[in-house]
């Protein structure tokens, strides 16, 4: 250890500065102890330097925990389960100690402010039965109606009074007063009906010159005029006695408002009538203007003794809400009067559940009980967390030796962990792992190989669309399909059929992908075979004219017996005749394209349901004339159903305001226009699904 510290004051400046700094502060606490007059600044100067060598010693004793001492996993879990179990639960019993001191200072609160209300009713009570006595039972004059209310006042409580000490009673009938003290039958002074006492009744505490007390006032009409009838019980250490039975000890605090003074008696006198007859007082007590708080304290009560370890003493202060008796309006005022109570969690516990029944106590019981067997869990849990340090441990080391092996570039290294649990299923994890990167190596290059015949047949599907317009009088056609993936299941597609006449094929797939493409071509080429003799070198249409219902028809039928049931077209079949400028078509359930016609919009709706899902469905065909300056617009699904941000659709209105502002363009611009408004509209430029458009412009006579 000498050695250590020899070598430690060489090696570091800190640690040279500490021994001066030492030096230092024992010569300020010799120089103290002898002569003590040692100025403050150079005691200032050696706790700054004190700190900063604490600081600097405390960081490298972590440094040192951190490098040695927690280098091994097993410390370093030690260290976690500390944190994580541990601290929690010390921080949890803290926070439950929190709360049930604050919860039951509370509960002692409201039990105290329950017996005030119970004290204020009982005077409410009081006062109810001498107004009906003075209502009902009045006298020939006021004197002798108040008279009699004394001694009714003296009956009622006779034997009581003990329970109600200092109680004050002022009696008012018209212009006679009489105020006194019920136990000793003192005078006192009377006291004054506030301006929002009208006829009616008041219980509860108030703050009357500086002084709390529990009231209760009543004015009712008499044969003699107005009576009022009000009691007041003065907070005294008897009165508080009461309140805290069973509780604990009380005390009241009154701030006393600096700069006023009591009301004078001659001037209370006077604000309870213009022109007093009687009045039966005393004079005030003395001003006290010096705005300190008045405190009154339970004499006979103590804190409860402790019964047990957590039986521990709480504490809590409370406003009392007085209101002020004095002002204008009838308003509490919350700082000028409070109280704190001082008890223990058992006694009241004990209370609170004396009230609840022999029952009650169940709840406590089990609480009890379940606290033992946390704790019993508690342990075992430790028992546990042990075992577990010791095979986590063993585990991390031999993949740990195993790491560095694989990190050398040796893949052929096996740990041989049998895996009973998931660390230990690392090693089979890790055993597995060349094989593994080979394995990914090989589905990598197969994901490439696929990619390149997707490619192929995204070009190959590309062929399948028509790479040039038919030209046909009075009629411009235009047509883009736009895959949402690699390739599509959307079709469209110009036949020319000779004389003048184009086919229009519109269709859309079910499904995507691949599956949705193989039977777009499988559509494509049924289709064209309907208009070819089949003989070898000829390219040359058929000459005689097929409804567009049969050929739909032939096309349901083939799709039907060659593909699963659960696959399906919506087509549109039209065929332009140029000469006519009509267009016959068949819609086999797909979006009804529209006809933009001066002012008005024609949807060529009618035909059948879709190809593909019935084996014998009858179609129809449907004619319509072209007339000059028809815009025809035919579209897929995928145009009409993309969703904003908001999961609403673009729907089929839009798009054709959208086609109508484009109207007059060429095809070309239309067609983009209304791509990027649907764009747009999604805010992505990744498709939701394949969207396919044909525009055809209807040209005037020639």
């Amino acid at each position: 250890m000498p050695n250590f510290l020899l070598s430690e004051y060489h090696r570091h400046r800190v640690a040279r500065f500490a021994v001066w700094a030492l030096a230092y502060g024992i010569a300020l606490w010799l120089v103290s102890r002898f002569s003590g007059n040692v100025p403050g600044f150079l005691w200032f100067l050696f706790w700054i330097a004190f700190l900063f060598v604490a600081g600097y010693y405390l960081l490298r004793l972590l440094r040192f925990i951190r490098r040695t001492l927690l280098w091994h996993l097993r410390r370093r879990l030690i260290l976690t389960y500390f944190f994580v179990a541990v601290v929690p639960i010390a921080l949890i019993a803290i926070l439950i100690w929190l709360a049930a001191v604050i919860i039951n200072g509370q509960l002692a609160s409201f039990l105290v402010l329950s017996k005030l209300r119970d004290r204020a009713a009982e005077l409410g009570r009081l006062a109810a039965v001498l107004s009906r006595h003075g209502e009902h039972f009045s006298k020939s004059t006021p004197t002798a109606t108040i008279n009699d209310l004394d001694d009714f006042l003296r009956s009622e409580l006779a034997g009581q009074a003990g329970d109600y000490p200092d109680l004050e009673a002022t009696f008012q009938l018209g212009s006679i007063v009489q105020a006194f003290r019920v136990q000793s039958r003192q005078p006192v002074k009377p006291v004054a009906a506030p301006a929002w006492l009208k006829n009616g009744k008041f219980e509860g505490i108030v703050l009357d010159d500086n002084q709390l007390l529990i009231r209760s006032a009543e004015r009712t009409d008499t044969p003699n005029g107005t009576l009022l009838v009000v009691l007041s019980q003065p907070f005294t250490p008897q009165l508080l006695n009461e309140i805290g039975q069973g509780v604990g000890p009380l005390g009241v605090l009154t701030p006393k408002r600096g700069g006023t003074s009591p009301t004078p008696a001659s001037s209370r006198a006077s604000q309870l009538s213009n022109k007093p007859k009687l009045v039966i007082t005393v004079p005030a007590a003395p001003e006290n203007p010096s705005g300190e708080t008045q405190t009154t304290r339970s004499d006979a009560l103590r804190v409860p003794a402790s019964s047990g370890f957590f039986d521990f003493t709480v504490y809590n202060l409370a406003s009392l809400q007085p209101y002020g008796w004095g002002e204008d309006t009838q308003k509490v005022e919350p700082d000028m009067g409070w109280f704190y109570v001082s008890t223990r969690v058992y006694a009241l516990n004990r209370q609170l559940l004396s009230t609840l029944g022999q029952y009650s106590g169940f709840y406590w019981t089990a609480f009890a009980v379940a606290a033992v067997v946390f704790l019993v869990l508690e342990l075992v849990s430790l028992v546990i967390s042990w075992r577990l340090t010791r095979s986590i441990t063993t585990t991390v080391d031999k993949l740990n030796i195993a790491t560095e092996r694989v990190k050398a570039g040796d893949f052929t290294y096996r740990i041989d962990l049998p895996a009973r649990d998931q660390l230990t299923a690392l090693g089979e994890a890790f055993d597995g792992m060349t094989a593994s990167v080979q394995r990914l190596l090989t589905e990598s290059l197969e994901k490439t190989r696929l990619e390149g015949e997707l490619e192929i047949a995204r070009e190959v599907q590309n062929r399948l669309f028509p790479q040039s317009t038919p030209e046909v009088t009075g009629l411009r056609l235009y047509g883009l399909c736009k895959p949402a993936r690699t390739v599509s299941g959307d079709y469209y597609d110009f036949l020319g059929l000779g004389d003048g006449r184009v086919g229009l094929v519109v269709g859309d797939i079910s499904g995507k992908g691949i599956s949705a493409a193989l039977l777009m071509a499988t559509l494509q080429s049924a289709l064209h075979a309907q208009f070819y003799d089949g003989q070898p070198g000829s390219g040359r249409p058929l000459s005689w004219p097929l409804h567009t219902a049969d050929v739909v028809n032939r096309l349901n039928r083939q799709i039907y017996a060659n593909t699963p049931r659960e696959k399906y077209v919506t087509l549109f079949y039209g065929v332009y005749d140029g000469a006519s400028r009509k267009l016959t078509y068949t819609n086999a359930g797909h979006l009804p394209p529209v006809i933009f016609r001066r002012h008005s919009l024609l949807r060529l709706e009618g035909g059948g349901t879709v190809v593909g899902l019935f084996p014998s469905v009858r179609y129809d065909q449907v004619e319509v004339q072209i007339e000059p300056g028809d815009v025809l617009l035919a579209f897929t699904d995928g145009m009409t159903e993309p969703e904003n941000s908001y999961g609403e659709e673009f729907g089929e209105d839009r798009l054709l305001d959208v086609a109508r502002r484009a109207l007059g363009a060429p095809p070309e611009i239309l067609m983009d226009e209304i791509y990027r408004s649907v764009s747009d509209w999604t805010g992505s430029q990744e498709l939701q699904d394949d969207m396919t458009l044909v525009v055809g412009e209807a040209e005037g006579l020639a």
